[in-house]
């Protein structure tokens, strides 16, 4: 993984799949489809990302293990969002704190 997850890192990867770890016989497709600035301040960093998976994909919050050929591994805590007919949307928020 990375040292430190940006949003740029992300944002050069909207619309291209990670892959999701969550206990299934295989990792789940997972579609960035947003990365958006909550109002980051030069002392704050904070950003969040959408993610769509399967409608399969669990409906539970959790730390999952998330794989990018680019970025790489990482842990990430997600929060479904809803369901849909185009699946399940997940969110994950960053909020870090620069000295």
């Amino acid at each position: 993984m990375p040292e430190e997850l940006t949003l740029e890192m992300f944002s050069a990867e909207v619309n291209k799949t990670f892959r999701m770890h969550y206990g299934g016989p295989e990792p789940a497709p997972l579609e960035l489809i947003s990365a958006t600035d909550l109002g980051s301040t030069p002392r704050q960093i904070q950003f969040s990302l959408i993610f769509r998976a399967p409608g399969d994909a669990p409906l539970r919050q959790g730390v999952y293990r998330v794989d990018h050929d680019k970025i790489g591994s990482m842990d990430l805590f997600l929060v479904p969002t809803g369901r849909d007919a185009k699946g399940v949307e997940y969110q994950a928020v960053f909020n870090r704190f620069i000295e």
